[in-house]
């Protein structure tokens, strides 16, 4: 599902709101998760999951077309867990 999509199947049930606030809303929801996670906080969302950042130390890796090696620099992802309600609902 895309985000257009989710927008979409979110004003059909939300009939009280036109689809530009329910754009803003879920840009506002999707600015927030992304700047607490700059600042390195965990986001729960009672019965969805929580995000939080995980750091990857730095590594050796290879070029496949060179051959050369190189070093990839420490970086953090994004990690996202379930919750137990939402893969209950899943399975």
């Amino acid at each position: 599902m895309k985000k257009s999509d989710f927008i979409s199947l979110l004003s059909r049930n939300l009939k009280d709101y036109n689809e530009i606030d329910i754009n803003l809303s879920a840009d506002l929801i999707q600015k927030t998760i992304v700047e607490s996670l700059k600042k390195r906080n965990r986001v729960e969302i009672r019965g969805f999951g929580s995000f939080c950042i995980r750091d990857r130390k730095s590594i050796r890796a290879r070029n496949p077309k060179s051959g050369e090696s190189i070093e990839l620099p420490k970086r953090s992802i994004p990690y996202f867990r379930a919750s137990k309600l939402l893969k209950q609902r899943i399975n």
